[in-house]
């Protein structure tokens, strides 16, 4: 009898505990129901919210897409990279490497040279003289030196800017010149290139101290 009698105690206590147990579960299944459906319905609506601020932007895209064009990239708009670009910016020689290629015709360079600054020197003393700082005549013989000193001094600054110039200039013609020397030297029977090219010289600084002092002296 007392057998049954616990029996029947543990199964009620069982079946009370299987009654609190179901309670629980159909209090919390729907509490956790409700939380999913609305951690889901916040997705949804998240993604609802992108989804509405796409559009902006796709009206561009297709607009572009119909055209035919497609759309604006900034890497379109820079300078495509040219590997022969440097190899094209060759640097511009300097006087002093012009005059090592003109030593290399010898004397015939040195008399190109030459030939170009006795013109320089003759051509820009009679322009400055008569045209850029004209002096009237009968000045004296101290004012005609100190006005030659003055246009000379004039002559040489401009002869330091136009110096790679007339050293290009003797560059180029260098190959001329040394036949012109040869022909020089045959027509006039000197003994050798040396000995024309010195009486070529000779000349020019002649030419050139003439000219000087007749102008000079014409003004006094």
């Amino acid at each position: 009898m007392s057998m049954s009698l616990g029996q029947c105690i543990s199964i009620s206590v069982r079946t009370h505990r299987l009654q609190q147990w179901s309670e629980i579960g159909a209090t919390s299944i729907p509490a956790r129901s409700s939380r999913t459906r609305a951690s889901k319905s916040n997705q949804f609506s998240h993604l609802g919210h992108h989804h509405h601020h796409h559009p902006r932007l796709q009206p561009s895209l297709c607009h572009a897409a119909e055209n035919g064009n497609n759309p604006p990239d900034v890497r379109d708009n820079a300078e495509p990279d040219n590997p022969n670009k440097k190899a094209q910016r060759k640097p511009i020689p300097s006087t002093t490497q012009i005059i090592n290629r003109l030593k290399r015709y010898g004397i015939s360079g040195v008399l190109s040279y030459g030939l170009l600054n006795t013109a320089y020197y003759l051509t820009a003393f009679l322009l400055v003289w008569f045209y850029v700082a004209p002096a009237p005549g009968r000045m004296g013989y101290w004012a005609a030196v100190e006005r030659f000193v003055k246009v000379m001094a004039m002559v040489w600054a401009g002869s330091q800017v136009t110096k790679i110039v007339r050293a290009g200039g003797a560059l180029a013609l260098a190959p001329f010149v040394d036949r012109g020397l040869s022909w020089f030297t045959v027509k006039f029977e000197f003994e050798s290139q040396g000995k024309a090219f010195m009486a070529i010289v000779g000349f020019c600084f002649g030419l050139a101290l003439l000219l000087f002092f007749v102008v000079t002296l014409l003004w006094a």
